[in-house]
């Protein structure tokens, strides 16, 4: 018995021969009906993984932005990542014009779908100290947004830096807004020890080591609690 992603690769490999088959002639029953098997099954998943994207488009612009994302269907063997070939392709193409928000809107419930489906391997505590390296764990993301999509109003623009990450505890994925520091000082990690980093921002930014410290201290070690840092 084929499994769901070899019948859904199936499926897929059968529409597109239909297609290449009878360029010339769309009205045949085949068409149509494998056009619409695959339709529905790419709107339950983009349904499923962008819930809250779906209600601030009308049901027009769902169908007509799938049928488009269809001309050219992804080439995967896993039936969830058709969820970010379609956020990646209506960006590229500026499918919603003048909304710019709905493409960080659907940036930020895909990450959540991606770090839910990944296998991670038990990682053994990380103990904080400023003399060490870390780096960005697979299991988190960070992410500099220009609407507040963590708020209620998400056509509002605010400048904001999120963390988003796998809970090992809970099993979810949660996120927390960060100050424009810490996310330089975690995009900057590959360039030495945290007290490395830290020193060399708060010469920038002409900010006392010290107090730097007392400030940043407790965040990074939650973050390193969590695994977010390693």
């Amino acid at each position: 018995m084929q499994n769901n992603n070899s019948l859904e690769r199936a499926v897929q490999e059968r529409f597109l021969e239909i297609i290449k088959n009878q360029k010339e002639n769309k009205t045949s029953n085949s068409y149509k009906v494998y056009q619409k098997l695959v339709f529905y099954r790419y709107e339950e998943i983009i349904k499923n993984t962008f819930v809250q994207f779906i209600k601030h488009i009308s049901a027009k612009e769902l169908e007509d932005s799938i049928y488009e994302f269809l001309k050219n269907p992804p080439k995967t063997q896993f039936v969830w990542k058709i969820a970010n070939n379609y956020r990646k392709f209506v960006k590229k193409n500026d499918i919603f014009t003048n909304r710019n928000y709905l493409y960080e809107l659907l940036y930020f419930e895909w990450i959540e779908m991606e770090l839910l489906m990944k296998e991670y391997k038990e990682k053994e505590e990380s103990n904080f100290s400023w003399t060490n390296s870390y780096k960005l764990s697979i299991s988190a993301r960070i992410k500099k947004l220009n609407y507040d999509i963590i708020g209620t109003d998400y056509e509002e623009l605010r400048e904001n830096y999120l963390i988003i990450y796998f809970d090992f505890t809970s099993n979810e994925v949660l996120y927390r807004e960060i100050n424009q520091f810490i996310y330089v000082l975690i995009k900057s990690l590959k360039e030495g020890s945290l007290e490395e980093i830290l020193n060399k921002l708060c010469i920038e930014n002409d900010i006392n080591l010290t107090d730097a410290k007392n400030i940043l201290e407790e965040p990074l070690k939650e973050l390193i609690l969590n695994k977010a840092l390693i």
